[in-house]
């Protein structure tokens, strides 16, 4: 696959940033089916835990419920951090709000823009999807062993290469800043972020990550339209629960606990309200 015209390739930082725990090891790929994929491949062949797989494209890239990840060479960053456990279940819980916290402070840190994150993965410019975080597992003995945390980020996605079928409901930081960003400086900037907050999630649990994922999150106190496997719901999105499920009330005061195979939709008509417990869903 030939690289985007006028694309600036990425490149690993260099020195790369002094990290606690991730980045052991970096590769840089030209093509990969998915990051998530090589990732698990890595590990298989021993790869050490922290290592970080980065492609320039992706013949098969992923969202969430196996939904195609457009992955356009040169333009985004598709990137997935192995983690090898067995983990606490909070770690574990933790890691795709921590994933979207460092990815959103590092787009603010490095280009002023401030992304809004939506439940459960997405991250939004002017309200139109920028990223997305698909965190996989495998277990072996009843525990975690293995996760990837993978992320892609649009990032020097012009409108007029966008695919027709996206372009009312995505963006990329360039659409959104009026220029081209650097993806190696954006790239460092999000493993550090990553970096520090793992080993604060370790040390003091995911508290005060939901806290900060509370704030940036356009999703809670705000009534949603969802789609499940058993017919469609309508609620307030109260909070998020340990488990990483939505906490749903109905017009008539019961409740529902959507995990992350539901989708949902932001009603327009109802504006955010504030929320009062969200930001403790996931103490412990």
């Amino acid at each position: 696959m030939s690289r985007s015209r006028g694309a600036i390739p990425l490149k690993i930082p260099s020195p790369v940033p002094p990290l606690r725990r991730i980045g052991s090891r970096i590769d840089l790929e030209e093509i990969v089916d998915s990051t998530n994929g090589s990732a698990f491949d890595a590990a298989t062949a021993g790869a050490p835990d922290g290592t970080v797989i980065v492609a320039e494209a992706q013949r098969a890239g992923r969202g969430r419920q196996g939904r195609r990840w457009e992955s356009p060479s040169g333009r985004n960053l598709y990137l997935s951090i192995l983690l090898r456990g067995p983990f606490p279940q909070p770690v574990l819980t933790g890691l795709p709000f921590l994933a979207a916290v460092a990815a959103r402070d590092a787009i603010e840190s490095h280009t002023g823009l401030s992304p809004r994150l939506k439940w459960p993965n997405d991250l939004l410019l002017n309200d139109r999807k920028a990223g997305g975080i698909l965190v996989e597992a495998r277990s072996a003995g009843g525990d975690t062993v293995l996760a990837v945390v993978g992320v892609g980020l649009n990032v020097n996605w012009p409108v007029r290469a966008l695919p027709d079928a996206l372009r009312a409901v995505a963006t990329s930081i360039e659409i959104e800043l009026g220029r081209p960003c650097d993806r190696s400086a954006l790239l460092a900037e999000f493993l550090a972020r990553f970096d520090r907050g793992y080993g604060r999630l370790y040390d003091e649990g995911a508290g005060w990550l939901l806290d900060e994922w509370s704030r940036r999150c356009v999703t809670l106190g705000r009534t949603v339209a969802v789609e499940t496997a058993s017919g469609p719901l309508t609620g307030l999105a109260e909070a998020v629960e340990p488990g990483g499920l939505l906490r749903l009330r109905h017009a008539d005061g019961s409740v529902s606990r959507l995990s992350v195979e539901a989708t949902i939709t932001l009603r327009p008509d109802h504006p955010q309200a504030p929320t009062t417990e969200a930001a403790h869903a996931l103490r412990h």
